[in-house]
């Protein structure tokens, strides 16, 4: 099952003179599958808080960077562990495989 969500590119810098690059468009993209990775809840003496993490699993071309963040189901997301594709330097066995990439993205509350 597939749905959509939506990749907020970070600012990619500065230039020689200490202007900030224009940050790319927010870009919209159709992945293949959303699955909750843990929900973890934390508490301190003084404080309490949730920390849910996500596996998204899309094409090789829609991965995001590190530190950009996603909109999934109406919720923002930072992703911290950058695409990779479990497909890399393999021969496909079918002539129809499309290399897909997986990225996590971590929404922290509280």
């Amino acid at each position: 099952m597939s749905e959509q969500i939506t990749i907020h590119p970070q600012s990619r810098g500065v230039d020689d003179d200490g202007r900030p690059l224009p940050t790319p468009p927010d870009r919209s993209v159709w992945v293949k599958s959303v699955q909750q990775v843990s929900a973890e809840e934390l508490s301190d003496e003084d404080k309490s808080g949730s920390v849910r993490v996500l596996r998204v699993w899309c094409s090789s071309s829609d991965g995001a960077a590190d530190s950009d963040d996603v909109t999934i189901r109406g919720l923002r997301y930072q992703v911290r562990v950058s695409a990779w594709d479990p497909a890399a330097h393999r021969r496909p066995v079918l002539s129809r495989h499309r290399p897909s990439a997986v990225f996590d993205a971590v929404r922290g509350e509280g």
